[in-house]
């Protein structure tokens, strides 16, 4: 009976863990997927068995370094969005909600999907007018990056994508520019812009504004990888239709 219930609690555990995970950006994932590897090499070399080890990596070390010579010469976007349309297609038969947000400044107009927490924009003005972000590569969001530079909205929105698509790699190449801004939502926001950024039509209920927002800070809040501005701007669209 007290294995059953050893098993059961274990059992227990192992879903919410899961779950928890499975409910985090991918940075997160990452981070605690190297975590768990690295307790599990502590624990073979603590108990001897890590010498098998040191064969298995030596028979694929030649296949890794294929691997990585391969990767290394694939645009990080592409990669991204490879990566994306495996991830669309595994997640086909699960629920979406479907909603998207739209947070604009004079240059981007941002959209953020709050079902994967990926953001895109288009250009708005300037010589890349038209384009999508996720087409430009990264010399092109830099020239972007310093043509916006007097308008600290928009420099702020295309920082969230940078660190969001290129994490730390665009700021060892953009120098200065890498300079993160504390930029707040700059006047009032009608209800409308507070609709839109939630991802919301009008009509909607209490229980549905707290739900987006819910939804929204758990893909772009700063602790999980997101941005502080977008945060602001978020928590701003909720307390304009809440009315506090």
């Amino acid at each position: 009976m007290a294995r059953l219930l050893l098993l059961f609690a274990v059992g227990v555990g192992l879903f919410l863990i899961l779950r928890w995970f499975s409910r985090q950006p991918g940075r997160v994932q990452w981070q605690a997927f190297m975590a768990l590897i690295a307790v599990a090499l502590l624990v073979l070399v603590l108990t001897g068995r890590a010498h098998w080890l040191a064969a298995v990596f030596a028979a694929i070390l030649p296949f890794l370094r294929l691997v990585f010579r391969v990767l290394t010469n694939i645009p990080f976007p592409l990669l991204r969005r490879l990566l994306g349309g495996l991830g669309t297609e595994r997640s086909q038969g699960s629920p979406s909600s479907g909603q998207t947000s739209t947070v604009q400044s004079k240059y981007i107009r941002m959209t953020l999907n709050h079902d994967s927490g990926d953001i895109n924009g288009e250009v708005l003005t300037g010589q890349y007018a038209g384009k999508t972000l996720e087409r430009l590569e990264l010399d092109a969001l830099l020239q972007l990056l310093d043509e916006c530079q007097h308008d600290e909205e928009s420099v702020a929105l295309l920082q969230a994508y940078l660190d969001r698509v290129y994490e730390d790699r665009w700021q060892q190449q953009a120098g200065e520019q890498a300079r993160q801004q504390t930029v707040s939502p700059s006047g009032e926001m009608s209800r409308d812009e507070a609709l839109q950024i939630l991802g919301l039509t009008d009509g909607a209920s209490e229980d549905e504004i707290v739900e987006a927002h819910r939804r929204l800070m758990q893909k772009l809040h700063p602790d999980r990888g997101g941005s502080s501005y977008l945060a602001a701007v978020i928590n701003q669209a909720k307390d304009r239709l809440l009315g506090s």
